[in-house]
C-alpha cells in the first residue's frame, strides 16, 4: 500500500467531515449570502410588524365609528317608531318639539 492510501484508510471519516464542512460553508456564505440575507429578512419582518400595528389601529377606529353609527341609527329607529306608530312605553310621556 502506498502512503497516501494508508493515510486515507486511517483518516477517511475526518476527510469526509472536512468535505461536508467545506460544502456547508460554501453554501452558506457564497451561495445563500448568509449574514446579509438574515438582515434583509429581519427588515421585512419589522416592516410587516409596523404595517400590522397600523392595520390594528385602523380596525379599532373603524370599529368605534361603526358602534357610534349603530347607536345613532338605533336612536333614529326609536324616534321613528315613536312618531309613526305611536309606540310609547307605559308611564312615559312623549314630547315632540318642532322648530
Amino acid at each position: 500500500m502506498s502512503t497516501l492510501q494508508k493515510i486515507f484508510n486511517r483518516y477517511w471519516i475526518t476527510i469526509a467531515l472536512i468535505i461536508v464542512l467545506a460544502t456547508l460553508i460554501r453554501q452558506s456564505f457564497l451561495v445563500n449570502d448568509f449574514p446579509f440575507s438574515l438582515i434583509k429578512k429581519q427588515a421585512i419582518i419589522d416592516q410587516n410588524i409596523q404595517h400590522n400595528a397600523s392595520l390594528k389601529q385602523k380596525n379599532t377606529i373603524t370599529t368605534l365609528k361603526l358602534q357610534a353609527n349603530d347607536a345613532v341609527d338605533m336612536e333614529v329607529l326609536e324616534s321613528q317608531a315613536r312618531y309613526r306608530f305611536g309606540l310609547v312605553k307605559k308611564g312615559e310621556r312623549y314630547y315632540q318639539v318642532s322648530e
